[in-house]
């Protein structure tokens, strides 16, 4: 049998991080160290909790930028290959689905809470991933991050407002090497 020259050789795993936005960063950064053969690519879905979905369907792409900028940061000082980071669309599903189509993961790593991750449930976001993807779904139940807790339990609530959007992705990537 013989080799084509120009196929492409390597054997990096791929694995595409989904991770919820009112997670803890620093758990998903542990999670993601098991892994540590594999390239990442981080995909934050601006997920909209509680009563959020009935107002502004946008409202939580700051808590989810401001997210991505601590995965980033977390990731690359554990040593972590990071290839592509990004917001995506508040659907979760939609946002795994974008990710896939823009460039090919051997696994999915979901971290989010309660029904989202359970396998017993069948309209988790996790078997609802699987379906669509036909990728293996590794869920992770990860702990509530670092946020006040409001009064009105149903609504979601947002993360506190950082003093610029972006600022930490965008320091990093002007200090990487590319």
């Amino acid at each position: 049998m013989e080799l084509d020259p120009h196929a492409d050789l390597r054997t990096t795993r791929r694995c595409l991080v989904v991770a919820d936005w009112a997670i803890d960063p620093a758990a998903v950064v542990a999670t993601c160290r098991a892994q540590s053969d594999a390239a990442l690519r981080i995909v934050v879905p601006a997920w909209l909790h509680g009563l959020d979905w009935a107002g502004d369907p946008r409202a939580s792409v700051p808590c989810a930028q401001r997210q991505l900028d601590r995965l980033v940061q977390l990731c690359r000082a554990a040593g972590l290959r990071v290839e592509s980071a990004e917001v995506g669309d508040p659907d979760p599903l939609s946002a795994i689905d974008d990710a896939l189509a823009a460039a090919t993961a051997d696994e999915i790593l979901l971290f989010a809470r309660g029904r989202h991750v359970d396998a017993h449930y069948p309209l988790s976001v996790a078997n609802r991933a699987e379906r669509l993807t036909g990728l293996h779904v590794q869920r992770i139940a990860a702990p509530r991050g670092p946020r006040k807790r409001r009064r009105l339990v149903l609504a979601g609530g947002h993360c506190v407002p950082g003093r610029q959007l972006g600022q930490g992705l965008r320091a990093l990537d002007a200090s990487s090497p590319t």
